[in-house]
């Protein structure tokens, strides 16, 4: 049995993994999840080592043996709007709800 390592960095949210309401394994989350083609957005789960769920925008993924080469993120503005617009899209919230500024986050996920 191996472990798998990937880097992120993601604008968004730390999410309980128990989060009320939520069914992680729903079809709709599948994109999110295995990062489709044309998906700026992603959904990293763990309910294991470190009982989390990350969502927001995908602005850097690593290597998963290497982790990062030097990188240069040129990140000129990050629109929390827009990533709050579509965290309400995926959790099927009313667009009045209001939420939290989404912070970045560089983490390391094992599974």
């Amino acid at each position: 049995m191996g472990v798998y390592r990937r880097d992120y960095i993601i604008y968004g949210w730390n999410l309980p993994y128990d989060l009320k309401g939520v069914d992680w394994y729903d079809d709709k989350f599948l994109p999110l999840i295995e990062g489709h083609e044309g998906e700026d957005f992603a959904l990293i789960l763990d309910g294991m080592a470190g009982v989390y769920a990350v969502f927001g925008l995908l602005i850097q993924e690593a290597d998963e043996d290497e982790g990062w080469d030097f990188q240069n993120l040129n990140i000129p503005y990050l629109n929390s709007e827009e990533v709050k617009k579509r965290y309400k899209e995926v959790f099927d919230l009313d667009s009045n709800t209001d939420l939290a500024d989404p912070c970045l986050f560089i983490f390391t996920h094992f599974s």
